[in-house]
């Protein structure tokens, strides 16, 4: 089950986030991520969060229709993002869209790009999503469907991954080793076919597909 979950990061242009939306089984907003949903003029099934963010009215409309809210105090050891994560998860999600998880709180940013691999090792698909980036976290060969001309950066997140080999890609690599703490060789490379190949042996990587 596919769910998409809304967090409070500012979201400036809402066009790419219809693709998204259109096979979602479950909607979360958590916060802030309610004003998301005004702007898009949908409805979510579950609200969470501490409700320090989003504004009284627009919370208490959606409680006026009756959509079932989760509230948590302000000090508290999860993020909203978290606890929206937790709750699609209780309710049978296994592949998650994280919108409003890019802004300009970098903790918030990283914090959110890590929950990843908690989410990888529980067996569940998660993208980290934004106008400009799709990131997600592999621990298996991939394939990246684009454009020609797209760009993709892989980064390592555990201290190595072994053996990557970069098939449809400018910049190819043949079984080349990557650590965390070496040079990121693999930041901005470019599709020179609509699917990229990615194969690696060992290892933790994170897949991005970015424009500027």
């Amino acid at each position: 089950m596919k769910a998409v979950i809304f967090a409070g990061a500012e979201i400036t242009d809402y066009a790419f986030c219809e693709s998204y939306l259109q096979d979602a089984a479950l909607l979360v907003c958590c916060d802030g991520g309610l004003n998301h949903a005004k702007a898009l003029g949908f409805t979510p099934d579950a609200i969470v969060g501490d409700f320090d963010s989003v504004s009284p009215e627009v919370l208490a409309d959606y409680q006026h229709k009756g959509i079932p809210v989760h509230q948590f105090p302000t000090k508290k050891d999860e993020t909203d993002m978290q606890l929206g994560i937790r709750l699609a998860l209780e309710k049978g999600a296994t592949d998650l869209v994280l919108l409003g998880g890019i802004g300009s709180r970098f903790d918030h940013t990283l914090a959110n790009a890590h929950l990843l691999l908690g989410l990888l090792k529980k067996g569940v698909r998660a993208r980290l999503v934004n106008e400009n980036n799709c990131v997600e976290l592999v621990d298996q060969p991939t394939t990246v469907h684009g454009k020609i001309g797209d760009l993709i950066s892989i980064i390592p997140l555990s201290m190595m991954v072994k053996g990557i080999t970069l098939k449809g890609f400018e910049y190819p690599l043949t079984n080349r080793d990557l650590a965390l703490d070496d040079e990121m060789l693999a930041v901005s490379n470019v599709l020179t076919e609509e699917a990229g190949e990615i194969y690696f042996k060992e290892g933790y990587l994170f897949v991005i597909h970015a424009r500027d």
